[in-house]
């Protein structure tokens, strides 16, 4: 129910411990927005402006692993509750890139809001 980059802790191993099967996918960050999409068919699985995303970030433990939250209930009346997207990147090199990117997002974006 928290969408801070303190609950990636948790969030990113209890995300990767569930036994939902992982499936390869085309991650683009926009200028505006992060967009998903299935490898094979090119099918959008979620699409994100970048207001709706709370936090990036990776665990420490795993330099490939990175997530983001996503708010998913904003303003309800038990408060708002978030869903934390886990994704593996290739390298290192890329996961650092990606999270660096949609931190840039939240920039270019916070005038649009």
């Amino acid at each position: 129910q928290y969408g801070g980059k303190e609950i990636l802790e948790q969030g990113i191993p209890a995300v990767v411990e569930t036994s939902l099967p992982a499936q390869e996918v085309l991650f683009d960050v926009k200028e505006t927005e992060v967009l998903v999409q299935e490898k094979t068919s090119s099918k959008v699985l979620f699409r994100y402006a970048y207001p709706e995303i709370s936090c990036v970030g990776r665990h420490l433990s795993s330099s490939n692993l990175f997530a983001f939250c996503v708010v998913v209930s904003p303003e309800s009346l038990e408060g708002s509750t978030f869903d934390c997207l886990v994704f593996e990147s290739n390298s290192e090199q890329e996961c650092e890139e990606i999270i660096k990117r949609i931190a840039a997002g939240f920039k270019h974006t916070e005038w649009f809001v």
